[in-house]
């Protein structure tokens, strides 16, 4: 599942030119089995640009508590995807992007796919993103 925040941790749904977002992910087994190799790949609205944690310095946002490390993660123009094990216990992460362009874009889903059997999956929101 996905949300957006704001840098004081505060739930947001409207954007704006030039806003820092914070994107939160959750990520559990729904059944409490764990499923190995899953990829979730959050897609991003064209107004989005993802702030690259290679590349800047780490933030000061305290309300972030006990974020999940992932096994691996790839960063892409219009997605990033972590890659880690599902089990009961939901994992959590979190990445920022930088709001750039006025308009109204499509928001993609995000979604969890296991890589090695196409039995476990899940896919949840998208629409319509509106930047004034």
């Amino acid at each position: 599942r996905k949300q957006f925040f704001n840098r004081f941790g505060q739930p947001i749904s409207t954007f704006r030119q030039n806003d820092l977002v914070v994107v939160k992910i959750s990520l559990s087994s729904t059944d409490g089995s764990p499923v190995e190799n899953v990829v979730v790949t959050d897609l991003l609205p064209a107004s989005f640009e993802i702030e690259n944690p290679r590349l800047t310095e780490p933030r000061d946002m305290p309300w972030i508590q006990a974020p999940t490390v992932p096994d691996h993660f790839d960063i892409r123009d219009d997605r990033i995807s972590y890659y880690t094990t599902a089990t009961s216990e939901s994992k959590t992460f979190y990445y920022m992007v930088r709001v750039i362009t006025k308009g109204t874009f499509t928001l993609g889903p995000v979604s969890a796919d296991a890589m090695y059997s196409g039995d476990f999956r899940s896919y949840s929101g998208g629409g319509k993103v509106k930047v004034d």
